[in-house]
């Protein structure tokens, strides 16, 4: 009796092996799934100077790419990392309308082998974004980073901000597969169409809750209605000790040890951002920072208040200035995006969101100072 159930068990066993094997030849033959599926949701937008139709790709790391290219670098091939802020993010447009997406155009129409990755996160500052940074660069090993930054390091720091030259060791890791599920992911067509129909429900997810016809322009009206009662205002000036420029050092100066140490060079850019002295009173109208301030009754309440245009211009240059001289010191490039591209409503729609035609501006910038970096690092 236990010899026949040992029989019936071991054929079974057997047969459901035998359909697995099978099932992994079909979809490693005809329905091959990447390693890492990406997510892909859509949305419809009627705002100013983007498209309305707009599809946003992005990995675990809400990383984007160009042309979708995730997987293991093809031969002859560059690949470019941008790291930033919500104007490097860019949700609001398609990879190849962000700047970094129109960077890679250009680059491939001058006959260059490019892919192109970028992460942005709003709010967060440069510090903030190296353990992601650093798990980028790790799984998608590129051969130059661009850092993007400046504006949410000058005006998402807290008024009565304290400097932690160990914030960066504080910051908890970026997210990363385990070393099991990624070695059954690499041998396994099943595992990785398994995790794909997991991604495309949370997609779904995020689709019903971001997808719905113009939700961002709504969000923007809304927040443009919420911080028009306040009045723009000049922070109060910090001790040299809590000087939130230090922190900015020393996000660039992570970013630079990261990009050597997995045989990156690096570019550090001033991002350009729309605040300035000269805007006119309709234009300002456009900005949409915001930050808080301790006051009213009781005092630990926050009160919100508006960085003025004059105070963030002054600042982002102030910042600009010790990057360029660090740069120098570090011997890398240092470009200065910030002024560049016009401040008007055709190039930006938001602080340091960017249209269609700012995007291209910047990425016109940006050209003579990427294009011969590609050319040392063996392109035609």
């Amino acid at each position: 009796m236990h010899s026949l159930l040992f029989k019936i068990l071991r054929r079974t066993v057997l047969a459901l092996l035998g359909l697995f094997l099978v099932l992994e030849a079909v979809l490693w033959l005809f329905v091959r799934t990447p390693v890492e599926p990406l997510k892909r949701l859509d949305l419809s937008n009627s705002i100013p100077g983007l498209k309305k139709e707009v599809r946003v790709t992005f990995d675990r790391h809400v990383a984007r790419y160009l042309d979708d290219k995730n997987g293991s670098k093809p031969p002859g091939t560059v690949r470019i990392l941008c790291l930033g802020g919500s104007g490097t993010l860019s949700m609001l447009q398609n990879a190849e309308d962000t700047w970094w997406g129109q960077l890679g155009r250009m680059l491939q129409k001058q006959g260059l082998k490019v892919e192109v990755a970028a992460w942005g996160q709003e709010k967060a500052g440069i510090v903030a974004s190296t353990p992601v940074a650093g798990q980028l660069m790790e799984e998608w090993r590129p051969d130059l980073v661009i850092g993007n930054f400046g504006f949410d390091d000058v005006v998402s720091q807290p008024v009565k901000y304290t400097y932690r030259p160990d914030k960066a060791r504080r910051l908890p890791p970026a997210a990363q597969s385990s070393g099991w599920k990624q070695a059954v992911l690499t041998v396994s067509q099943t595992a990785r169409l398994g995790r794909l129909w997991s991604r495309n429900n949370e997609a779904a997810v995020l689709q019903n809750q971001l997808g719905r016809p113009d939700r961002y322009r709504e969000v923007f009206e809304n927040v443009k209605k919420s911080i028009a009662k306040s009045p723009f205002v000049n922070p109060p000036a910090r001790p040299y000790d809590n000087d939130p420029l230090k922190e900015y050092l020393d996000g660039w100066k992570i970013l630079e040890s990261l990009a050597k140490r997995h045989g990156a060079t690096l570019v550090m850019t001033g991002e350009a951002a729309l605040d300035s002295a000269s805007l006119t009173e309709q234009q300002a109208e456009n900005l949409l920072a915001w930050s808080t301030v301790e006051g009213g009754v009781p005092s630990k309440q926050t009160v919100p208040f508006r960085p003025s245009p004059v105070w963030v211009e002054q600042e982002m240059e102030r910042y600009a200035a010790a990057a360029r001289d660090l740069a120098s010191e570090l011997k890398v490039t240092w470009f200065n995006l910030n002024g560049t591209v016009p401040r008007d409503p055709d190039h930006f729609f938001s602080d340091v969101q960017l249209t269609d035609k700012g995007a291209a501006a910047a990425a016109g910038e940006l050209l003579p100072v990427i294009e011969p970096f590609l050319r040392a690092r063996g392109g035609p």
